[in-house]
């Protein structure tokens, strides 16, 4: 099989699941208060820190959700605008994928004094 055949292939398949899923979190959204928030798509909405820059082209965030450190991503660095290590930001992921992202001066939650 080629290459082109593939990717159509695992683009249709992608394509399949991701409808499906996103059908399975509509209708789960409302019993499930408790998990990170996501308006009515996959996405979930973290604060993140630049933890560093590898290589000049490798961004690694550490995800945070109610203070916890949950995860981490690895992200291009052309996909922002600009960014240094220890930068803080609000971040939307869905399915390891970078979807939106805003500086913020501090954390959220010392930004209010808790």
């Amino acid at each position: 099989m080629d290459d082109h055949s593939q990717s159509t292939r695992r683009s249709v398949l992608y394509t399949i699941s991701v409808a499906g899923v996103a059908g399975l979190s509509v209708a789960g959204t409302a019993s499930a208060s408790d998990a990170p928030a996501a308006a009515e798509s996959t996405a979930t909405e973290y604060v993140a820190v630049v933890d560093r820059i590898v290589d000049g082209e490798h961004v690694v965030l550490l995800l945070e959700y109610e203070g916890e450190l949950v995860d981490q991503l690895v992200v291009s660095v052309d996909e922002f605008e600009s960014v240094a290590e220890s930068d803080i930001l609000l971040v939307s992921i869905a399915d390891d994928e970078l979807l939106e992202y805003e500086h913020v001066p501090e954390r959220p939650d010392q930004a209010n004094g808790c």
